[in-house]
């Protein structure tokens, strides 16, 4: 697109500087008007050669301007059909892309000194292990809990009616609330406490987490030896990473490479506003 408009600018100033010439041409006297047209055509020269190799100085500026960023107009990848992959296309190659779930169960600043030695000679034997090129990244996500709060507070609601009915029916048939409490209400008041108990500490837990990942590329005539060669490289990596480190790497699939990649699913809009509003009445 940028070179289209660049070509196009390059000739109409051409255009418009040669019209500028041959009008000079059938004027006959008037040599300051011809001399100042003669200027403008020049001028319309330089600009044109300026738009044919220097107009990509002046976009920033123009889409700053317009308050707009084009980074690509073009989808920047598809999902492989199994899901297991992205995939790009370039020209005549096709570059698919595969992901590993490294998990990591403890931080540098909870290790001892033997510890953190112990891994660094750990990671380098990974990066040994594994000779093609790979990209490794940590990235701190935010959890949507709005869902899974929503289905328990569900939970103790449904948990609560059924034990508010339980005991107007005891109440009813003249049962000791007190003293005579059936196995039954008992049981339900067990799990309306564990669902009050597990709302309570989903709701107080922080909406973050960190999640560190790998990943490889492969380029190939057609999608399917694309994915299959990032897929087959991938598994190489993931057993690479597992050995070296003590860990279960593994693959990651269709939903969970969206959450690696997707900022909708790193960064929730509906659970980011409501923590910004609450953070907002809360200063309020």
């Amino acid at each position: 697109m940028a070179f289209e408009f660049r070509l196009i600018l390059f000739v109409l100033l051409l255009a418009a500087s040669l019209a500028l010439i041959l009008v000079a041409a059938s004027i006959t006297g008037l040599y300051i008007v011809k001399l100042l047209i003669g200027i403008v055509a020049v001028v319309l020269d330089v600009l044109a050669m300026a738009t044919r190799y220097f107009t990509y100085l002046f976009e920033p500026m123009y889409k700053m301007k317009r308050r707009v960023a084009v980074i690509d107009s073009d989808d920047p990848y598809t999902m492989s059909p199994s899901g297991n992959a992205i995939i790009r296309r370039e020209k005549d190659l096709v570059y698919a892309t595969a992901f590993v779930k490294i998990p990591v169960y403890a931080s540098a600043t909870e290790m001892e000194d033997a510890e953190k030695a112990d891994f660094a000679m750990a990671f380098g034997r990974m990066l040994s292990i594994i000779k093609e090129p790979f990209r490794l990244s940590t990235q701190l996500y935010v959890l949507n809990k709005d869902e899974y709060v929503e289905k328990i507070r569900r939970r103790l609601d449904e948990a609560q009616d059924r034990y508010n009915q339980l005991a107007s029916k005891e109440s009813a048939e003249g049962a000791s609330a007190s003293r005579n409490v059936s196995p039954e209400a008992e049981r339900i008041r067990g799990e309306t406490t564990m669902w009050r108990n597990m709302l309570d500490s989903v709701s107080g837990a922080r909406s973050h987490s960190l999640l560190s990942y790998a990943a490889i590329t492969s380029a190939g005539g057609t999608e399917e030896e694309a994915v299959n060669l990032a897929v087959l490289k991938g598994g190489e990596l993931a057993t690479g990473i597992s050995t070296a480190l003590g860990i279960s790497a593994s693959l990651a699939d269709r939903g969970e490479i969206l959450f690696l990649i997707e900022p909708d699913y790193m960064i929730p809009i509906a659970n980011l506003s409501e923590q910004i509003t609450r953070k907002e009445e809360g200063n309020g």
